[in-house]
């Protein structure tokens, strides 16, 4: 290894620990207002030479700014609106997990985001592996075997071969997937078992389907969009009336959507200012000034925040203890004190949360929110149309409402009874299986009856599929196309010829122990894919947690967020730490909801499977090596 030279095993797990780390860091780094100034296109003009995200941009160029329709907004969508919102919510200062002594729906979100970005930029970065064609090859969706084969044989059609246009062609003469060759048919079989659909919300209940699915009955597309637009965006307040009658348009009140998230955000916080008035009756909590100064504590700055989190990690002690250090009010607090005071902090800042999303969302002028969306309309109104004209929407409508209404009955499920039973992966692949035709349904009329849509995003899946062309003459084996880095090889290795020896050793250390804990999540993945297919074959339902790395790596995230101590002298917990497991599965009302924090289901671990598998620790890697992918990553170009 002198030489610099890294193996193909090597290769792809710096290439992992480098976007791992480069796509959460520009996840997080958006909450700051100055780093947006900093992004570059689409939120600028143009990119500035210092761009503080450079993948987030390079995958939205390539992917997101040439979607048909969103490639012909207004640059002011972007730089006005979309920024504008971003800042707002930047400025509003949402609360930090460290504080509530949870995960929260934004770290949760976040980490989410990140997970699917690193993924997304390794293989537009290195590449689809180049294999050798499988001709005439047979495939059984029973088997688990094949269906796994079928998924790498189908993304190389796409990105090497003809299999798109074949797809498009046999989508437009049927509706039905087992009219399909038996690549496409256990091909879609693997995206079936993929799919973890998540439980819903209210905001389901209150959206009005019966008065969108009358609305797109209307057989005039002008006339259907104007009462789409008048039905979702139109204000109800004075202004409205007084317009009519040559009044001065106000930008005040809300629409139907704000009107949803207003509402389900209001309900949030009414059942959270019940548990704050419960814990300031309770005999046990701390003084009334006590309490005044932790509710105080959520309107301070960013800054005065952060004094206090330093403090409580510095020293260790609880967040509630730092706050009170940090003012008048008397910092003791006996044990019972301790723990209603951490609840009181975290009841307060969610509430604020759900106030300043109110503000931003529904309330804040201008009203970007509902700005953007009348940016979008006129730029989506040629798809709209040529929708409207050879797809039933409203029979869509019905057939998505179904979809959520079983998704919802089968994602909520009992813990009162000290018991909970979720759904297992099983239950969820059936479901999807139950409803697939509904989708199939309507790929078919989209492509057969709308062949301007079938043009338009055909020749974007074409671009999208580019994206993952390698350039490399080479063709891989099987067992390295999941190993090597692919186009970025080379990029790796310099990076790493510009380490002393010492330093390379060091760093090689901690890549071979990435590459070993890479090849476990590999292996546990795909030993929970073959499960889930035999189990479907025998009606056995028992998997609690589904395949792919990609939950495994967002979880490892969720589980490294730093939370504050539970009490005065203890430690900085971790969100993998059972009480934070514990305190995040509490629902607003104070009830015990279900393992939200914990993607392998209630009790957190497959039997057996990648059980107590934690990523290895790499921070001298990235020290070392992240700002030089940086600085790579800000002369790519599209491809």
């Amino acid at each position: 290894m002198a030489s610099g030279q890294l193996d193909s095993r090597q290769a792809q797990a710096l290439f992992d620990i480098l976007t791992h780390h480069e796509s959460y860091a520009e996840i997080q780094a958006l909450k700051h207002p100055e780093i947006v100034d900093h992004f570059g296109i689409p939120l600028q003009p143009k990119t500035p030479p210092d761009s503080s995200s450079p993948l987030l941009e390079t995958l939205l160029k390539r992917f997101i700014l040439v979607l048909p329709g969103l490639r012909d907004v207004p640059s002011d969508f972007w730089t006005q609106n979309i920024k504008g919102l971003v800042e707002t919510l930047d400025n509003g200062n949402l609360s930090e997990s460290y504080d509530k002594g949870s995960i929260g729906i934004r770290k949760t979100l976040s980490t989410a985001t990140s997970s699917t970005v690193e993924y997304v930029s390794r293989g537009t970065l290195g590449g689809y592996p180049k294999q050798q064609a499988k001709e005439d090859r047979q495939y059984d969706p029973s088997k688990p075997d094949d269906v796994i084969d079928a998924w790498n044989d189908f993304l190389h059609g796409i990105v090497y071969g003809d299999l798109l246009d074949k797809l498009f062609a046999k989508a437009a003469e049927t509706d039905q997937l087992s009219e399909h060759d038996s690549l496409i048919r256990a091909a879609h079989e693997y995206a079936i078992v993929m799919c973890e659909p998540q439980r819903s919300d209210w905001a389901h209940g209150m959206a009005p389907y019966f008065l969108v699915r009358q609305t797109l009955k209307i057989g005039n597309a002008a006339s259907m969009l104007s009462g789409m637009v008048k039905l979702v965006l139109a204000k109800m307040n004075m202004s409205t009336v007084t317009s009519w009658f040559g009044g001065q348009v106000s930008d005040s009140g809300m629409n139907l959507l704000q009107q949803i998230v207003s509402t389900v955000l209001g309900w949030d916080t009414s059942e959270l200012k019940k548990r704050a008035s419960t814990i300031e009756k309770n005999t046990q909590a701390p003084s009334k000034h006590q309490l005044e100064v932790l509710k105080a504590y959520c309107d301070k700055s960013t800054q005065e925040q952060q004094k206090c989190r330093t403090q409580s990690e510095y020293e260790p002690t609880s967040i509630a203890s730092a706050i009170l250090s940090d003012s008048a009010a008397s910092p003791e607090l006996t044990s019972p004190q301790q723990s209603l005071a951490l609840e009181y902090v975290s009841i307060q800042l969610a509430i604020r949360d759900r106030e300043e999303l109110i503000r931003a969302l529904c309330h804040h002028t201008p009203d970007l929110f509902t700005s953007s969306i009348r940016s979008v309309i006129p730029a989506y109104d040629p798809i709209i149309r040529a929708l409207h004209q050879a797809v039933n929407l409203s029979g869509g409508v019905s057939d998505l409402e179904a979809f959520l209404n079983d998704l919802i009955k089968l994602g909520t499920f009992d813990m009162k009874a000290g018991k909970a039973e979720p759904p297992t992966v099983e239950d969820f692949v059936k479901l999807l299986h139950k409803h697939q035709s509904s989708s199939h349904r309507f790929i078919h009329q989209v492509v057969k009856n709308g062949p301007e849509l079938r043009q338009w995003y055909h020749s974007y899946a074409a671009h999208a599929a580019r994206q993952y062309a390698s350039t490399s003459a080479a063709t891989s084996t099987p067992a390295s196309s999941a190993t090597a880095a692919g186009d970025f090889t080379a990029n790796l290795t310099s990076l790493l010829t510009l380490l002393s020896d010492t330093d390379k050793s060091a760093v090689l250390t901690e890549i071979d122990a990435h590459a070993a804990y890479i090849s476990a999540l590999i292996a546990s993945s795909t030993t929970r894919m073959k499960r889930i297919i035999n189990n479907l074959a025998t009606d056995k339902s028992e998997t609690q947690l589904g395949p792919g790395m990609f939950l495994s790596k967002w979880q490892a995230l969720m589980d490294e967020t730093r939370i504050t101590p539970a009490n005065e002298g203890g430690e900085v917990r971790r969100g993998g730490d059972e009480s934070v497991r514990d305190a995040t599965r509490v629902d607003t009302d104070g009830a015990r909801k279900g393992g939200v924090a914990n993607l392998g289901g209630a009790e957190g671990k497959e039997e057996g499977e990648g059980e107590g598998l934690k990523p290895p620790d790499v921070n001298y890697t990235v020290r070392l090596l992240g700002s030089g992918f940086r600085e790579m990553l800000r002369g790519l170009e599209m491809k």
